[in-house]
């Protein structure tokens, strides 16, 4: 722990790495994570511009969660093209096996608070269009993404036209990035897709409900997940209650394990009984509570599909007439 002490530089292969302060994040992270200053080490590349900042991200001895998630993280990193796509925040070093170097963004979108405004609008799109991307990525090597939430979508230059919107490959403590069909009871609540509420495992579509999960959850919070779940038990079926608030039409099939039809039934027992619960309006009509231009309500009506076969591709986001259209509007 003595070269975690502030001021202690770690020496990695590319630069050497001063470390500051604790990063404390959302509370979920499991490795220990420090903010660091970039020191230029000795052998200067001229075309390479120095970053002036860098996070620290160690796994400490014997966590061995926080060892495999970093192992995973890695792994990620070394898939072609992935490190060098401009949608995910890079790495920077290796320095040792339990710690990594990686690039320091300003702030993340879960410090943002949503306003109905083009400045907002257009920061929307740009985390937009790099998570969508993220997912194109990762499929292509039959990668998911589990753990989409707004801590993990960096951002810089906020106040400026030109905002900088990077998607973490290693976060808090759940799957993180992982081959498709890995992990099941995956993504945080307010981000889990329908079908693995259901007993699932998480594929690509999966992650393109997270994406539009995580753009609904940020604008309208509370509106999806488990924050104001009275108990902890209920947590799983209070979240699926809400989707099934928001997608009256959702059909919540009898799953094949015991516990999972207890939680279903829970589910539909407290969509149709619990009052704030039945606050929930279906989606057109709760997204109508809050100011946003309609090509927006456009675009999280034709991703937020709970069957996950009808539901788009992140390419087809990508393409699609609703993405364009809510561009297009940011542009004007």
């Amino acid at each position: 722990m003595s070269s975690l002490t502030p001021g202690h530089v770690l020496r990695g292969a590319r630069w050497n790495y001063r470390v500051l302060e604790p990063v404390n994040g959302d509370g979920t992270h499991i490795s220990t994570v420090f903010k660091g200053q970039v020191v230029p080490g000795e052998r200067v590349v001229p075309e390479v511009e120095v970053p002036e900042w860098s996070l620290i991200k160690v796994a400490l001895p014997g966590d061995e969660i926080a060892t495999k998630n970093m192992q995973r993280e890695v792994l990620t990193y070394r898939l072609p093209d992935v490190a060098s796509a401009e949608c995910f925040r890079k790495m920077y070093d290796i320095i040792d096996d339990s710690t990594i170097a990686l690039e320091w963004l300003d702030t993340t979108l879960a410090e943002v608070k949503y306003c109905p405004n083009m400045h907002i609008y257009s920061l929307a799109k740009s985390f937009l269009r790099a998570a969508f991307t993220s997912c194109v990525f990762l499929e292509n090597y039959e990668y998911v993404n589990t753990d989409y939430k707004p801590a993990n979508i960096l951002l810089s230059g906020i106040r400026t036209d030109r905002v900088i919107a990077k998607v973490v490959l290693g976060g808090g403590g759940l799957g993180l990035v992982v081959p498709v069909g890995e992990l099941i009871n995956a993504q945080p609540y307010a981000m889990r897709a329908s079908e693995v509420f259901l007993g699932k495992v998480c594929t690509e579509p999966s992650q393109v409900w997270a994406v539009a999960a995580m753009l609904l959850s940020w604008i309208k919070p509370g509106v999806l997940g488990a924050w104001d779940s009275p108990l902890l038990v209920l947590n799983e079926a209070w979240s699926m209650a809400k989707i099934h608030r928001l997608f009256p039409y959702w059909k919540l099939s009898t799953p094949e394990t015991d516990l999972l039809k207890v939680t279903v039934k829970s589910a539909r027992s407290l969509s149709e009984g619990v009052p704030e619960l039945q606050a929930i309006l279906p989606l057109d009509e709760e997204t109508k509570k809050v100011e946003m231009p309609q090509q927006l309500r456009d675009l999280l009506r034709f991703i937020l599909v709970p069957d996950p076969k009808l539901r788009p591709s992140a390419s087809s986001v990508l393409a699609s007439s609703e993405f364009q259209e809510f561009e297009n509007y940011v542009r004007e």
